[in-house]
């Protein structure tokens, strides 16, 4: 199957690669996500997000509520990665400190990814939202220093056949939404191929377990969502700039599970990781 199509950082327009920007420092994170540079793809179609969610973003409540619902949810146990199994995959200083600041990344800016896709979904879903009466003025926060920017990860062409094949059985709880959809995370982690491998192991034979956990999270964070998708809307002036609204939320869709399930999956490789 096909990749899903994007725009990378590094071929982004200024445009573009500055809605990037302001996303990964509002996340305090060293990458944009997956979804966001899907939508690139759509012209118009970010900016019409980011003017729907933007603020909210910057100011930072919404990340600071769902921290607080990550930081308070249990991590799904996978054997654990000690220093020794570190040596054996081929991991050193250097490559276990990248591999900490990618962690790092991915656990901030997925669960708030999580309440943005959410949020974006209902509002070009046209999902009725009730209405509530306007609340306290948010209160301002700043994010935590961004991570060193992660490198480029690899395509999943690029790779070896076993480890692609290791890496797609992993992805198998995933919905198709019309390309495939390979987690930057797998693709980051298999600079080092031996520990990619490694990881995919401990996380297929937990797949149930990380499956009820992802649903469990998009339940939690279900009264979030809807907050946001409210304040989003009384901002919105034109409808979303995309005559594929059928497939926008097919992808949507797909997303409202693949992101809290990579939320569950960093969460149990951090704990995982022994020093």
């Amino acid at each position: 199957m096909k990749p899903l199509d994007e725009i990378p950082v590094a071929t982004a327009d200024p445009q573009t690669l500055a809605i990037y920007q302001r996303l990964m420092i509002a996340a305090g994170s060293g990458s944009p996500a997956l979804i966001f540079r899907h939508m690139a793809v759509t012209p118009g179609l970010l900016d019409w997000v980011w003017q729907a969610v933007g603020d909210d973003v910057e100011t930072g409540w919404v990340r600071d509520a769902v921290w607080d619902i990550f930081a308070a949810t249990r991590p799904v146990h996978i054997d654990p990665i000690t220093p020794s199994v570190l040596t054996e995959t081929g991991i050193d200083a250097d490559a276990r400190s990248v591999i900490g600041d990618m962690l790092i990344s991915y656990n901030r800016m997925n669960p708030l990814n999580l309440i943005l896709t959410g949020a974006v979904r209902m509002l070009i879903s046209g999902a009725s939202l009730p209405k509530t009466a306007r609340g306290a003025p948010k209160q301002v926060s700043s994010p935590p220093p961004a991570p060193t920017q992660l490198p480029p990860p690899p395509k999943i062409s690029e790779l070896e056949p076993a480890l692609q094949n290791a890496i797609r059985r992993l992805c198998k709880t995933l919905p198709d939404v019309g390309g495939e959809v390979t987690s930057t995370l797998y693709r980051h982690f298999a600079i080092w191929p031996r520990f990619m491998m490694d990881v995919a192991h401990r996380l297929t034979v937990q797949l149930d377990e990380l499956d009820r956990a992802t649903h469990a999270m998009n339940v939690a964070c279900e009264p979030l969502i809807l907050e946001l998708a409210q304040r989003a809307k009384a901002r919105l002036v034109d409808p979303p700039p995309t005559t594929d609204l059928s497939g926008l939320i097919t992808v949507l869709d797909g997303f409202g599970y693949v992101i809290p399930h990579l939320v569950v999956v960093g969460s149990a490789v951090d704990a995982a990781l022994l020093e």
